[in-house]
């Protein structure tokens, strides 16, 4: 079957984001700059999309009146079939007729289903195993993420791209310099983590951590999904570490630059954002020596037991780690968004029809989107 458009799945653009949906908002974002004129790119998005990236030659569609799974496995696929278009996923899920291209960031829900609702397992494990083997091209995150997907199911994949994560975005986001006053801290006198609250990430480490180190504060940031995660805690909180919720970019780029250090000590990761972004800002980061940490960052690092949050804090930063600047070098937006666009355009793409539908489409295009909107 030759394809005649490429269709993203926007799914994203109504969710909060979080380390997927960043990585699908800066794909999207480089891949508007670099697509061809011959090469016609929509980001197909629900009535649910509030966080829009801003684009010059993707265009955006509001399609369907559904929301949520429905839209994503009804009304998507309904656009597909009727575009004839090749079908670009970038948040682990993809429709379950139309996969064609996925990025699976992860496969936690396979690996660790504790650390998720039964529900939300349950739907991850059906759709996976319908289409994993009909998926065109899989990209993911990491070398270890890649080796987890072919030992999970058994297979050795040959058509599994890697694409690494960014930290670029963080020099669009301006710092605020209030947010230190705001959550009651001081400079250098706090630990940082950020992400959402969820069983993986293991705050319990922290919780601990916390309790060992009492003359520093231990401040987190992000939120419980209870409908993904299920109950996220079952530890006793010590005083000097603050739950401090949703905390907006701007407030997170001050918090990270002001903090003594920044922490990630995760059981399971495809990638993990949150210690390249403070490293991008100058800041020290302490992340667990587990899953894909060790292949992402190196020696620029300080590595903690995951299990043992009997650390002293003060002696583990006394000790010698790289500078993270080869570090920030590897990892690029726009080399990943490169990859992809690459494989994309080895699909099999009718350029010749693709002009033509670019040219009758576009007025249809557009009432389609002023009806939805």
């Amino acid at each position: 079957m030759k394809f005649k458009c490429v269709v993203i799945n926007g799914k994203f653009c109504s969710q909060t984001t979080t380390g997927v949906q960043r990585y699908a908002h800066e794909i999207v974002t480089a891949l508007d700059k670099i697509v061809e004129s011959d090469i016609e790119i929509i980001l197909a998005v629900n009535k649910q999309a509030k966080y829009l990236p801003e684009l010059q030659n993707i265009k955006i569609i509001n399609i369907g009146k559904l929301g949520g799974v429905l839209w994503e496995q009804i009304s998507l696929p309904f656009f597909l079939f009727k575009r004839r278009a090749l079908c670009v996923n970038l948040c682990n899920m993809a429709p379950i007729l139309t996969p064609h291209i996925v990025t699976i960031h992860d496969v936690s829900y396979k690996v660790n289903k504790n650390f998720f609702s039964k529900k939300f397992s349950l739907w991850y494990n059906f759709v996976f195993d319908l289409i994993i083997g009909r998926i065109k091209e899989i990209f993911t995150v990491s070398q270890f993420s890649k080796s987890e997907i072919c030992r999970t199911y058994k297979k050795n994949f040959e058509n599994i791209t890697v694409t690494y994560n960014g930290w670029q975005h963080m020099e669009k986001i301006s710092e605020n310099d209030t947010a230190l006053e705001k959550y009651g801290l001081q400079k250098n006198r706090f630990y940082f983590a950020m992400s959402s609250l969820s069983p993986n990430k293991n705050f319990r480490w922290i919780a601990l951590a916390a309790r060992n180190n009492p003359e520093y504060a231990f401040a987190v940031s992000g939120a419980v999904n209870k409908k993904v995660f299920g109950d996220a805690f079952d530890f006793e909180i010590p005083k000097n570490l603050k739950f401090l919720g949703y905390v907006s970019d701007e407030e997170a780029k001050g918090l990270i630059i002001n903090c003594r250090a920044f922490l990630f000590p995760t059981f399971y990761e495809g990638f993990g954002i949150p210690p390249l972004e403070a490293l991008s800002l100058g800041a020290k980061a302490v992340v667990s020596d587990a899953s894909c940490m060790r292949e992402i960052f190196g020696n620029n690092v300080y590595y903690i037991d995951p299990y043992n949050p009997d650390v002293d804090m003060d002696k583990l930063l006394k000790t010698q780690v790289e500078s993270p600047k080869n570090i920030l070098e590897k990892y690029s937006w726009i080399n990943s968004a490169q990859t992809i666009y690459k494989i994309i355009k080895s699909q099999n793409l009718s350029s010749q029809d693709l002009c033509v539908d670019f040219r009758t489409n576009f007025a249809e295009d557009k009432a389609e989107s002023h009806r939805n909107t």
